[in-house]
Formats: structure tokens, sequence, C-alpha cells
């Protein structure tokens, strides 16, 4: 009998409708034993935390609060823990279902590979919001066709199914606290260890989208890791081959110079009710260049 863990890491967002739909899908597959569990990583909204406690009263569904925060990947890593199943069933707490068959195209890929991937659908969202623009620029990448052109490089944990022994010998590396690319790594050490890879639709909807101002920050906290990390991920993450290339030419201290003049400017401009696309990648490739300049001016010392 196949055995399924459905996990959801979870931090202030009400998970309840989410987990209800999964519950539905999964209990209409005849022969699928399951699980679902909720890890909480030490939410603060009050509100969310006793909506989310009610989960564990949902059949077969457990409710696990983190005694500490300690980041995206050791909540993971305490999921995976916990699990029962044979496989598991990553989703992110923020998405929500959009395909009725969701659980279902998961279970019927079971075997086809050892990862597989199901993607996000951009749903509409608030006028004048950054998350929501960027996203919806490059939703056309988000079908399984296209992102089986490389399928390594458009890995991602947030509705991805695992053998169970895959994430039992290669955890997320809880090195990774800040905000950003904690599965890129885990994705470059499961494709040095020769597992396989499938991409298929079977898409959650990305609906909950945070403030100008909350997104800008968190994209600075991505940046901060990529200079954290940049050794580990510089074959990774094109943003970061980007700023390598510049560095130390006329056109990265051109932008750094930009950036430094300009900084208050943009990013006025991106917490507005107009953000442009074009100043978000300006002033977050100006602030990366910055960053890796401090760092190595910082390392010589």
């Amino acid at each position: 009998m196949t055995t399924l863990s459905i996990l959801l890491p979870t931090y202030n967002d009400d998970c309840t409708a989410l987990v209800k739909a999964l519950i539905q899908q999964a209990d209409s597959i005849e022969g699928l034993a399951w699980e679902l569990i909720v890890a909480d990583d030490v939410s603060t909204d009050r509100r969310v935390i006793e909506a989310n406690r009610s989960i564990a009263l949902l059949p077969h569904c457990r409710y696990l609060p983190k005694p500490t925060n300690d980041g995206r990947a050791a909540i993971r890593n305490f999921l995976v823990d916990h699990a029962r199943g044979q496989w598991l069933l990553l989703i992110d707490a923020d998405l929500t279902v959009v395909d009725r068959q969701l659980v279902r195209h998961f279970v019927e890929a079971m075997d086809s590979a050892d990862i597989i991937c199901g993607g996000y659908r951009v749903l509409p969202g608030p006028r004048g919001n950054l998350r929501h623009r960027y996203e919806w620029k490059t939703r056309q990448l988000q079908s399984a066709g296209y992102r089986s052109r490389h399928p390594w490089a458009n890995f991602k944990v947030s509705n991805t199914l695992f053998r169970r022994e895959v994430l039992q010998s290669h955890r997320f590396d809880e090195r990774f606290q800040k905000y950003g690319y904690e599965d890129v790594l885990l994705g470059k050490s499961l494709q040095a260890a020769g597992y396989t890879i499938r991409h298929i639709d079977a898409p959650v909807g990305f609906n909950r989208f945070e403030s100008n101002d909350s997104f800008v920050s968190k994209t600075l906290e991505a940046m901060d890791t990529l200079c954290q990390f940049h050794d580990e991920l510089v074959d990774l993450a094109p943003i970061l081959r980007l700023a390598d290339r510049l560095s130390g030419t006329a056109a990265g201290r051109l932008l750094r110079w930009l950036y430094r003049h300009n900084e208050s400017r943009w990013r006025r401009n991106l917490r507005s009710a107009n953000p442009s696309l074009l100043v978000f990648k300006l002033y977050k490739l100006g602030y990366l260049l910055t960053r890796l300049q401090l760092s190595r001016r910082g390392a010589r010392q």
C-alpha cells in the first residue's frame, strides 16, 4: 500500500482552508494511506495560531508547534523527521488549491522519478503590488513543459513530492536561516547524488502577496544569503553570477554609484502604488554588488 505524508510548514499563515481541501482530495483516492502534518515555526499571530490548532482535530492530521524558530530549512527537516509516509509532499502553507486532482496527479506520478515538482499558478493580485507584478511577469515559465527544459534549475520545494529516503539522506542545510536559496543548495546536492527529477502540471495557487515593503525586505535578505554562501551558490544563482562578472568593471562601479545615489528614491518607488520592475532589478543588483564589495574588503582586512 502506498503511504503519503503531506507536510506543511507555516509561519503566521492560516492554512485551515488548504488543509481541508487536501484532506478531501487524499480521502478520495482508493488505496492511499495518508497523513497530513502542519508544523508551526513559532507564529506570532494569535488568531492564526488558534485557527491552525484546530487542524489537530481533523482526521489523519497532526499539528506540531516548534519550540524555537530556526528558519525555513530547519522546519522542513523537522517535518521530515516526524513523517511516516514512503512519499513526502511538501507544500507551503501560504498557497492554495486550484487543481481538484492535485494529490491524485502526484500519486499517479509516484515511481516515475525520485522527485516530482508540481509547480504553481500565479493568481490575480492587488493592483500595484510588487510581488504580484514580479510573479505575473514570469508566469509562463511555470508550465511543466518549460520547467522540464532545465529540470534542476527549476527545482523548488514549495509543491514537490519526494521519496522519503531522499530527504532522509539529504537534509536541508540549517545554516540557511535568512530568507532564500535553501532549496537551491539542496537541489545541487540531490543532482550530484544522481536522483531523478520530473516536472508535472499539478500546480498550487499563489495568491497571497505581501506588502511592497515586506517583499523588498525579503529580497534584500535573499541577497544577503547569496553573499553569505557565495562560493556554494555562485553557479546556481544567475543574479550572483552576473554580479561577479560586473564586479571590478566600469559597469559594476556605475551600478554601485547609481545604487548609492538613488537608493532612497528607488525604495520609495518600490513602496509606492506603482512600483517599477526595472527599478526593482536595478535596486537588488546594486544592493548585491555593494554587499559583495563590502564582504570582500572585510575578508582582505
